[in-house]
């Protein structure tokens, strides 16, 4: 395993930056092509940006210009033997189970009864945690739910997440046809006053697009990416460095998905939850 660097945590921030309609977006996050499951991408670009930021044994490839290739770390993301098994569907039973070495193992993806490229949101915290402490770190997720229940996600939230220097993982609605459906990194925040609040991602279906800004609301029927809910992560185990930047970003057309039924979950503290699943 190589050795953590430890790095000076840099924080480019001001005080009243955002104030005047800067959007605040962090720095190196790589934007990975759709593999086998958005989750799994998308936990991905999370884990490529703690790779360059301290954390440099999340993926075997190393360095920012092998980290941003998705065919370099491609296997992290998804297994051969992950999709071998669990692409099928049903899964194919004539192979063993696979050892857990990739994003996917740990999120439960494909797995019967979920189709093709489907992750469970419950499963989201702990697949982070667990491919981060297959990787030899620490680390901390929660899951929470969109202005209610658990921790809400709330826009001080986001904000206090990203300034911090970690981005954070939402589940959408991708088609604006009111279902969650899709799960995107989520770096960036701005604030445009009375033209609302709004965040930054990737999409998850290019390498090679900017970041991605949607208002921060929740999911209605005709607004795309509208939140169902959000994970945050932190790595605990050692200091790494945070690098935040001020600057736009470019906005692109929706490329439309298809959704998926909802999965009834759990409750929680009186507040009835629900935990879906993504097929992309």
């Amino acid at each position: 395993m190589r050795k953590c660097a430890i790095l000076v945590c840099l924080l480019v921030l001001f005080a009243t930056g955002n104030a005047f309609g800067s959007p605040v977006t962090l720095t190196s996050v790589p934007a990975y092509n759709w593999y086998h499951g958005c989750t799994p991408t998308a936990v991905g670009s999370i884990m490529g940006y703690w790779d360059v930021h301290g954390y440099s044994n999340m993926f075997t490839a190393s360095g920012w210009n092998a980290v941003k290739l998705t065919a370099n770390v491609q296997d992290q993301i998804s297994s051969p033997a992950h999709n071998a098994k669990y692409d099928p569907t049903p899964d194919n039973a004539s192979l063993p189970t696979p050892p857990k070495t990739s994003i996917a193992d740990f999120l439960g993806t494909s797995k019967d009864p979920l189709g093709y490229g489907s992750t469970y949101t419950s499963n989201i915290p702990s697949g982070m945690t667990g491919y981060a402490s297959y990787r030899g770190y620490s680390s901390t997720a929660q899951e929470n739910l969109y202005l209610a229940g658990i921790i809400g996600l709330t826009w001080s939230k986001l904000t206090s997440e990203i300034n911090a220097g970690r981005p954070m993982l939402f589940d959408v609605d991708s088609d604006a046809d009111g279902k969650n459906d899709h799960s995107v990194p989520v770096f960036g925040y701005d604030d445009r006053g009375s033209g609302g609040k709004w965040f930054g991602c990737y999409t998850t279906w290019s390498e090679d697009e900017t970041i991605q800004w949607y208002q921060f609301t929740g999911i209605k029927s005709g607004h795309a990416f509208g939140i169902y809910d959000g994970d945050s992560f932190r790595i605990t185990s050692a200091p790494g460095a945070m690098v935040m930047s001020e600057g736009g970003g470019s906005s692109g057309s929706l490329v439309p998905e298809p959704s998926t039924l909802i999965l009834l979950a759990t409750g929680f503290l009186g507040l009835l939850a629900f935990a879906r699943r993504f097929r992309k």
